[in-house]
């Protein structure tokens, strides 16, 4: 016969405490005060289970001050998160939007499953310690936000963000390496291999535009098509610095047929990339996180930033002036005189980009 459950008696009204058997982490089971249904029964609910009994003792007398929902004591981290996501997605910029969103899949989504009541002070100091200064103090600000909304629901009865230390750890510059004429050429292989059905085909074509016009991811994944010029082969796009936003990017013979394609891909559509279920700019996280798969798929170690790199590697290995190539990657010239009185038409700009060839 099983060994027989421990009850610690309480006064009736008072809720219960019971030791289950076997071999168990938190065996000590905690039960609501019953409660008189319209039927006549009684319903007690399970309040949690917990390790010592000293745990349940506290855990009922706290209920006792301060009775909650049980449904909202089962609330977790990611139902919040995800109210305030949807809530915060049009009062923040793309960018910090974007940035949110990344941080907490990388460094929070672990603890998504487990109600926000039972995270501890050491889980969530573990989780921010991870990253350099400036994603912890992303991290921190987003716990406070989730943990605000909680207590004005009553879902805790205390922020143990506000307790959080923002990790000191600095971020560490790597070169970037220029990525070689082998691995161009496997990239344009598969590009040309692959139909639009594939996801990576995308990321090979996004790779293929970038390499041929010195774009910066957040650019492509920007560009509209009524700044896109076909006859006058060049497009107006851009974004960070002054020098950078709004500028002429040439269009290469070698990517014309992909720009079109993507162009009429989805005529109703304003964003040369679009996301697949909406109108919305091709995003980030879906960008960094394909990317990263293409890249382990053909085997090379590059980021997505060293197609900016070897772009400008190459025109200045083909003595293209500094002048025309910072006026194509959006780079401020420190030569003031370069800025007020040189003039370049978008023909003046192809002409050196058309130098590029990558022999794919």
């Amino acid at each position: 016969m099983g060994r027989k459950k421990r009850r610690t008696r309480k006064l009736n009204g008072a809720g219960s405490i019971t030791k289950l058997s076997g071999k168990r982490n938190k065996p000590w089971m905690v039960r609501t005060p019953g409660e008189i249904q319209i039927d006549g029964t009684i319903k007690r609910t399970v309040l949690g289970y917990y390790t010592t009994s000293e745990e349940a003792e506290i855990a009922l007398a706290k209920y006792k001050i301060m009775p909650f929902n049980i449904d909202e004591k089962n609330t977790t981290l990611n139902d919040l998160w995800k109210i305030w996501y949807e809530k915060k997605q049009a009062e923040v910029t793309k960018r910090s939007h974007e940035r949110y969103y990344k941080s907490y899949n990388l460094y929070l989504s672990h603890l998504k499953n487990k109600p926000i009541r039972e995270l501890t002070y050491h889980e969530l100091q573990q989780a921010i310690s991870v990253p350099v200064k400036g994603t912890s103090k992303y991290l921190k600000t987003l716990l406070n936000k989730i943990y605000k909304m909680a207590m004005k629901n009553n879902i805790v009865d205390k922020d143990i963000s506000e307790l959080l230390e923002i990790s000191q750890k600095k971020s560490v510059t790597r070169p970037v390496k220029v990525i070689d004429i082998k691995t161009i050429k496997k990239i344009r292989k598969y590009s040309n291999e692959n139909n639009c059905t594939n996801k990576l085909k995308k990321i090979a074509d996004m790779t293929l535009i970038m390499l041929y016009t010195g774009m910066r991811s957040g650019e492509i994944r920007s560009i509209k098509k009524e700044n896109i010029f076909f006859n006058e082969n060049y497009m107006i796009g851009g974004i960070k610095t002054e020098a950078g936003k709004d500028r002429i990017i040439p269009i290469h013979p070698k990517i014309k047929d992909l720009i079109i394609f993507y162009y009429n891909e989805f005529p109703n559509k304003d964003f040369l990339f679009s996301q697949t279920k909406s109108k919305k700019a091709f995003s980030e996280v879906t960008f960094v996180n394909n990317f990263i798969e293409f890249r382990n798929l053909l085997n090379f170690t590059n980021n997505r930033h060293a197609c900016r790199h070897t772009f400008i590697t190459e025109l200045k290995k083909l003595n293209v002036t500094e002048s025309k190539i910072k006026r194509i990657v959006g780079h401020k010239s420190l030569d003031v005189t370069d800025g007020v009185y040189t003039h370049y038409s978008p023909q003046d700009l192809l002409i050196e980009v058309k130098k590029l060839d990558y022999g794919d």
